[in-house]
Order: C-alpha cells, then structure tokens, then sequence
C-alpha cells in the first residue's frame, strides 16, 4: 500500500494528504481549476457554511487542497490536520471521521450530474486567469520563470505552474468534469502524521479509496536534455534590470553525486554566499543574488537586481565565480558554513506540519525517502573534492533580463 506513516509528538494535531502524481503538461491548467472546485465543496457539503461547520465538528480541523511541481511532475495534494485524541476531552479519535472527509470531499465534489457547477467554474476560471496574466506584475519572479522556460524550451517543465490562457480557453464544465473522474483512476499516495493505530488506518484507507492505494506511478519525465545556449531580453517599465542565468546539469535526486552538489549551490549562491560576497558585497553590483537548485530536473537559476549599466559586467562576474569554484577555489570555511545553512534549513522543515508533508512526499512518491537525520548525515560527509567535481557538470544555458525602457531621443 502507497501509505507512509511518521509519528509525531511534537504537535497536537494529526494530519493526512492524499497525494496523486502525474507528468506535467499544458493540462496543468485543468488541476488548477480542479483543485479549487474541490474546494468549493461536495454533494453533502454543497455550501461553504456546512463545509465550515464540519470542520468545526471536527474540533476546528484544516482543509486544503493544492499542487505542486517537482520537476516535471505535478502532485494533486487534498490536506487535513486535526486534534489528536489525547486532547480532545471526550478522548474520542477523529480518524474515521476524518478519512469519511476526506473521500466525500474528493470523490463527490459538487456537480450538476455529468459536468461541474457552470457558475461556480466561471468564476474559477477568472481567478485563474487572473493569477496566469498577473506573473508579468512580478517583475523579478516573471524573469525566474521566463528564463527557466527558455533553458526548457518543448520539455515538460517549460509548463508554468498555473497553466496557459490558451488551454483555460478550452476548458468547460463538461471536459473539465470528464478529466476530474479520470484523475479519480491514478495511483493515490498517502502521508499520515502524528499518533495513530497503523492497521487500522490501513483498513479505513483501503475500505475507502481500494486498489488505487496499491497502483504504482512511473515517469521518464526529469531527463537531463542538452540544449543550445540562448539570451533574450525584454523592456519594461521598471528602473532595475532584473537578471537570471540559467544551468542544467545531470545531477539530480535521481542521478549523480546530489548532497555534493546540494553543498555546491549553498556555497554559490546561499545566504552569506561566494556570489553575494564577490558581485554584491566587494564589487556592489547588485541590490540582491540568489541561486536556486531545482533537485528534481536538474536546473539551478541564479537570479539578481542590478543597474543596467553594471549589466554585462555582473554576468561576466557571475560566471568568473562559477569557473573559480570549478578551478577548485572552495575553502574549508564556505564548505562548513554551507553545511551548517543547511542544517538549519532542515530542522525547520520539522518546525509545520505542512512544510514536513511538503518535503516528505515527494520523496515518497518517487522511492528516494529519507529522513531528516539521514539527509543530514549525508551533507556531513560531503567533501571538497565532491563538491568540485559536481560544479564541473553545470552548463550554461540560457539568461534572461528585464531592462528598462529605451529613452525616446
């Protein structure tokens, strides 16, 4: 059973996410919509004041349901967190209770028989229209993803998260219901946190959702493509240029040396890092700079706010640093204090119980499960050697800036 159970006493609440995987694509836009007429409620549940109520039934329980994309795979994630049975006066368990919830709330979402609500999608439908156009508003993360998508060019992962204008226009109450009963037919993945009898979770589990539990999801998404080098830009009117430059590399979760090159992106581009100290701190090159690692494609995303006339000079400053560390120029101190920048990243993972199902399901759902304490140890033992031959693996391969507008002589 795809069931993954962790105790914890840490919290007063339990909690469970029902987890479907599935290849990302331009139907990314339909989950979009989906996750949000879930929301709106079921046929027992057919208004927000008894969706309300149940919950409070439920000792003030939380409900939501979202996606994410790790990589180029998109999970469907339905959550709820509750007051576990030692602190409920009556010492009654919730879990029955709770996992009933759940199914109603997934598999009878509110519906006009074959189709979904048409009111209620129509304004689903502008709201997600409005988060789709509004990315541009966001000059900085517009240019994080712009850049990715030209790294990514016809992959998978060049879909944005939110989808595109030109499927929402596609989709009704009819097709969008259709493919709604087809997700229903997935692998499901469970997380259960907190105090619980494991087997009779099971039982409930299996009662409720069946031979989906058992069903297993296999991808040959997240491969490492080798793609020509390509540079844009765009105007706009804003006063700092925003920069990204984009690297794919093959080591991934999945593939190569990965707690190395996890420490080699902390040393870069972490906190206190090697780009901040060289093109922020000693040239003053830029107002911010971060990198991102994106661990389950490959790609790191090294992002900045500069004046336009530092523009070329912080690119060639970006990339010196990065051949620097390929020459070997690491030393025993950035290696330490990226260690220890981790460290404490991952002991706050166990600060929500949200952020432990965010980092926990994902590993679960593609078989590379660890824990913390592990994750960690395997950090620890990452060397300077190691670390020195991951940076050899990045590639160049695409910028991206937004420039102010051009003055008009």
């Amino acid at each position: 059973m795809n069931i993954k159970f962790i105790k914890n006493d840490k919290f007063k609440s339990n909690s469970i996410t029902l987890n479907i995987p599935m290849d990302l694509d331009e139907k990314v836009t339909d989950l979009n919509l989906v996750t949000e007429m879930i929301k709106v409620g079921s046929k027992k549940y057919d208004s927000f004041k008894k969706l309300y109520s149940k919950l409070q039934e439920m000792y003030g329980a939380q409900f939501d349901c979202y996606l994410n994309k790790h990589g180029e795979v998109v999970i469907f994630t339905i959550y709820i967190s509750f007051l576990k049975d030692k602190y409920i006066i009556e010492n009654i368990s919730l879990w029955k209770e709770v996992i009933d919830f759940l199914y109603e709330i997934f598999y009878n979402t509110l519906n006009d028989g074959n189709c979904f609500k048409k009111d209620f999608l129509k304004i689903e439908k502008e709201s997600l229209r409005s988060n789709i156009l509004s990315l541009v508003d966001s000059k900085g993360y517009y240019a994080y993803i712009k850049c990715e998508q030209l790294a990514t060019k016809n992959e998978p992962y060049s879909n944005y998260s939110y989808g595109n204008i030109e499927r929402l226009d596609k989709i009704d109450e009819f097709n969008l219901y259709e493919y709604y009963e087809n997700l229903k037919t997935l692998p499901y993945y469970f997380i259960v946190m907190g105090d619980f009898d494991e087997e009779k979770i099971k039982e409930m589990l299996s009662e409720r959702f069946g031979d989906n539990i058992k069903k297993s999801f296999s991808t040959n998404n997240n491969k490492f493509i080798s793609t020509p080098f390509v540079e844009e830009f765009e105007n706009h009117e804003v006063t700092q240029t925003k920069l990204v430059i984009n690297f794919k590399t093959d080591v991934t979760i999945f593939n190569g040396d990965y707690y190395a090159f996890f420490v080699f992106n902390c040393i870069l581009g972490g906190g206190y890092s090697k780009l901040y100290r060289e093109v922020r701190q000693k040239q003053s090159l830029v107002y911010y700079i971060n990198s991102y690692y994106e661990k389950f494609k490959g790609l790191v995303s090294i992002e900045c706010g500069v004046d336009d006339k530092n523009l070329e000079h912080t690119k060639q400053t970006i990339l010196k640093e990065i051949d620097s560390m390929k020459n070997g120029d690491i030393t025993d101190l950035e290696i330490e204090n990226a260690k220890m920048s981790i460290r404490r990243l991952l002991i706050s993972i166990h600060d929500r119980v949200s952020t432990m199902h965010s980092f926990v399901s994902p590993l679960y759902i593609f078989d590379r499960y660890i824990d913390v304490d592990e994750f960690l140890n395997n950090i620890n033992q990452v060397t300077r050697e190691r670390i020195i031959e991951v940076s050899k693996t990045i590639v160049k391969s695409a910028i991206f800036s937004i420039r102010p507008m051009k003055e008009v002589e």
